[in-house]
């Protein structure tokens, strides 16, 4: 094999890139610890005695030495994250895995890099997966098929909000107050129009394509691994973003100061069924926002179904809802990793959209309107759901995960 790192100048010229490929998968919504594992094995590939990668939310650091006493340190500053992007994480992850086996020239890298960087799904696959996930959690919630109609024009506005003016906005937090304010108007007038609609219902469906609930998720994972500089940095946007989305509806209510109905609900059987089939069509929605590759995107949407049924059935036994959003989330987490194995692909294309119907972007909403009725007790009740979820989640994921790298001893005698 030609050797590609010849001089100082390759050398700077490889770290650059592994700071490209980090940037990157941070774009496309990987986590911290494949981020760090694979820049170190790519490093160690072109000939590198000594890897080291510090990832957090914010930056990378990477530092490569070589058996010359050669010594290259270089940082790179993250501004955009958060975003998910399943088939650009395929393609990392693939790129990564063909590169560490059969290290590549580095313009040719480069190329590839720039190639998948501009990857990014098109308007009308993200206007319709929004619409799906929108319109089927707000029946999934207890609307009905009115209040999901109504969501589905709320998602339309966040689409375009989205696409077309979010570039105007420097702060990300103003721009989540904004497009949910706006949102929230558009949902309340259309509720001085159009009679019986359960507005409540209907908010939570929007509320659920706008909520970091990957994310909040993700800084509780981040803690269970004892990253807690990249937790506190992701547990803290999040909950401000959160915050942000939460606020905008409430003033949005508070200025036109519509009828607030809710929908009622039961626990029958009919229910539960109903509630599967929209968690499956809106894990669904989600795999087309996500932009989950067309020729996976069947697993994650069952990985949706066996998510929701999972947290139905524990909770028919009896179970404590964090027990059973757990049991969830652990299914889910290894369904994930167990299709990871069968097919060459990163597990959090899977699990990432599967776990989506435990989010819990109700317990968000109705933790906000009890300020606004100043109900402490409602308020207390959502908030500690809204934890219990999060942790259950997180822990479900984080076990899943451990159960599949650990190996068995090798033995010695074959």
């Amino acid at each position: 094999m030609e050797q590609v790192i010849k001089n100082r100048r390759d050398a700077d010229r490889m770290v650059r890139q592994l700071l490209n490929i980090g940037e990157t998968m941070y774009d496309a919504g990987t986590e911290i610890s494949l981020i760090e594992s694979s820049l170190c094995k790519l490093g160690k590939s072109y000939g590198a005695v000594f890897v080291q990668v510090y990832a957090i939310t914010s930056s990378i650091v990477v530092t490569v030495e070589f058996a010359d006493d050669l010594t290259i340190t270089q940082s790179r500053r993250i501004k955009k994250r958060d975003s998910i992007d399943c088939r650009k994480m395929e393609s990392l992850y693939l790129l990564c895995q063909k590169c560490s086996a059969t290290p590549m020239q580095l313009a040719a890298l480069k190329d590839n890099l720039t190639t998948i960087a501009k990857q990014r799904p098109a308007d009308l696959q993200i206007y319709i997966g929004q619409i799906i996930a929108a319109s089927s959690f707000a029946i999934f919630f207890g609307g009905s098929l009115k209040d999901a109609f109504a969501a589905a024009l709320g998602a339309i506005v966040i689409c375009t909000i989205q696409r077309w003016i979010k570039p105007f906005f420097s702060s990300q937090l103003f721009f989540f107050l904004t497009i949910s304010f706006l949102t929230g108007i558009c949902i309340n007038l259309f509720n001085l129009v159009v009679p019986d609609l359960h507005v409540n219902q209907i908010l939570i469906g929007d509320i659920m394509v706008l909520i970091p609930g990957i994310a909040i998720t993700n800084s509780i994972r981040y803690i269970l691994s004892g990253d807690m500089i990249s937790s506190y940095e992701k547990l803290m946007d999040s909950l401000l973003q959160a915050f942000c989305i939460a606020a905008g509806f409430t003033v949005s209510m508070l200025l036109i100061r519509g009828t607030i109905t809710d929908a009622v609900t039961s626990n029958d059987f009919m229910r539960n069924c109903i509630q599967l089939l929209f968690a499956t069509s809106g894990t669904f929605g989600f795999c087309l926002v996500f932009n989950v590759p067309q020729k996976h995107i069947l697993y994650p949407t069952i990985g949706g179904f066996i998510c929701w049924f999972t947290h139905l059935f524990m909770l028919s036994l009896g179970c404590h809802v964090f027990l059973a959003a757990l049991t969830a989330a652990f299914a889910v987490g290894l369904y994930g990793e167990i299709m990871a194995k069968i097919l060459p692909v990163t597990s959090r294309l899977f699990f990432i959209p599967s776990c989506i119907p435990l989010i819990p972007g109700k317990n968000l909403y109705y933790s906000t309107l009890a300020v606004i009725f100043t109900d402490r007790e409602m308020f207390t009740d959502n908030i500690r759901l809204l934890v219990l979820y999060a942790v259950g989640i997180a822990l479900g994921l984080a076990v899943a995960a451990e159960i599949e790298k650990a190996k068995p001893p090798a033995s010695a005698n074959r």
